[in-house]
Parts: structure tokens; sequence; C-alpha cells
């Protein structure tokens, strides 16, 4: 297989979308208001909602997972006054196919409804990310789309450009297929990886105040990074946490009352 085609061929299994169990979980204490919303794209979105009143707080899930997910955090949050809105993105929970069909995506099309979704439904007061779905949000803000007075960042996904040189190695790529292969990968999404640097973006002083939520013990987001991105963020701090890996972050107990009280937090 020539460079050029095994480049296509493993941008076109970087977009596949995962779906170990840990991405299905479902986390909601219970069903909320469900709704179809049609958001400008070319397909409505699955939202749900819990609460009547009150800010706005968004949670946006990762790459592969869903809003039942990161449903964890409604309780307290409606419990301390706020609305929570959660959606699944295209080709995610029950959200129909996007552009790349069933069962592909990529982060630009994840921050497309993100975004779309806050031009239908109003600004946050605050957001909760998990793993992309914090460079999704942290990117809807620098670019101006998005307003927040609080962000949280849980398990945040690792910078993409040294996750794609982790990708070709294990696929046995040269050093020049690999640059095709993001090559083609940014031309096919219409965003560069650098879109998806946390850091950066922290480092930009365009986000709100944020907290960010690492486990030392995550195999899929490296914890030196989200040591960096708070290091980077002059607005930023970090709380680590110890065996909750990447997605059994999402329920502890401690780490949801960390997240609420820096929503709520005057």
């Amino acid at each position: 297989m020539t460079p050029k085609l095994a480049a296509k061929a493993a941008t076109r299994l970087w977009q596949r979308l995962p779906s170990n169990a840990g991405r299905r979980k479902d986390n909601r204490p219970s069903p909320g208001r469900l709704e179809t919303i049609e958001v400008g794209l070319s397909q409505p979105l699955a939202v749900e909602r819990w609460g009547d009143a009150g800010p706005l707080v968004y949670l946006v899930h990762g790459w592969g997972g869903w809003r039942g997910q990161v449903a964890s955090f409604v309780t307290p949050l409606v419990d301390k006054g706020f609305q929570v809105v959660a959606a699944d993105a295209f080709s995610h929970g029950d959200s129909p196919a996007g552009y790349y069909g069933a069962t592909h995506s990529c982060g630009g099309e994840m921050i497309d409804c993100f975004q779309a979704l806050v031009g239908r439904l109003g600004q946050p007061y605050g957001i909760i990310g998990h793993s992309l779905g914090c460079a999704n949000a942290a990117r809807a803000i620098v670019d101006g789309q998005v307003q927040a007075e609080r962000l949280v960042m849980v398990a945040a996904s690792p910078e993409m450009r040294g996750q794609a040189q982790r990708f070709g190695r294990a696929l046995g790529f040269s050093q020049r297929t690999t640059r095709l292969m993001v090559a083609q990968m940014e031309n096919f999404t219409q965003r560069t990886f650098d879109d998806f640097n946390i850091m950066a973006m922290a480092a930009t002083g365009l986000l709100p105040p944020g907290l960010v939520i690492h486990d030392q013990a995550d195999k899929e987001a490296p914890y030196q990074e989200a040591v960096e991105i708070a290091e980077h963020w002059p607005k930023g701090q970090l709380l680590t946490t110890h065996g909750l890996g990447h997605h059994r972050i999402l329920i502890d107990q401690a780490v949801i009352q960390a997240a609420t009280d820096f929503i709520a937090e005057q």
C-alpha cells in the first residue's frame, strides 16, 4: 500500500467512534425532558434538560460518549438553582448520523453541534466537559461563539498532534506517512489539530476561571498534560485524583462535589 493510501485508510480509522462500555454508561439520576431540537444544522440534536429556572450549565460529552455519561452532575447543579442541558453530538447517543456516517465523526463536527446548541438555547453560566468535550468547549469559547463564567474540564483530552504521532507509530507508519495522515485529517475535517490544543487555548487568557480535574492513572489522557494545562491557564486550578482513570472519575462523589461547588462559586 502506498503512503497516500495508507494515510487515507488511517484517517478513516481515526474517525471511527469507539464503543467501549465506559462510554455507554448511563449516569443520569433520573430522566430529564428529552427533546429533538433543530439547531440550524443538517439534522436535529437529541437534547435533555433538567431544572425549570436559573442560569444554564451545559454538560459536554467526549469522543464516543453521550449525554448520559456526563449526567452525574445534574442533581447537585439543579439543587443549587441551575438549569442543566446535555446533548448528543451527531453520530453519538440518540442524535442522528452526521456528515461522516453513523459510526464516524470528528472533533470539528462536535464543536459545530455544541456551538449550534448554545446559539439555539442560550449562553451558559457554566460548562462541564469530559475528555474531548473539554477541548470542544474551550475552542467554542476561544472562537468567540460561546461565553461562560466557569469552565470545568474532567479528564481533558490530550494534545492531538502528539496523539497522532503515537497512532502512527502503533500502525507502523513512517514519519512521512504520519505527516500525510495528519494533513489528510485536517483537510478532510477543515480543522487543524492546533484547534484542539487545550494548553495553547488556556495560554491565550480567553478562557474563564477554570477547574481541571484529572486522574494520575488516566490511560487515555496523560496526567502531565493536565498539569501543563493548569499551569498555562491564568485563572485555572488543578484537582488531582487517584485510581479513578478516565471514566470512573465522572461518578466519583468528591469530583462531582468539587465541580458543582466551582460552578456555583461566586
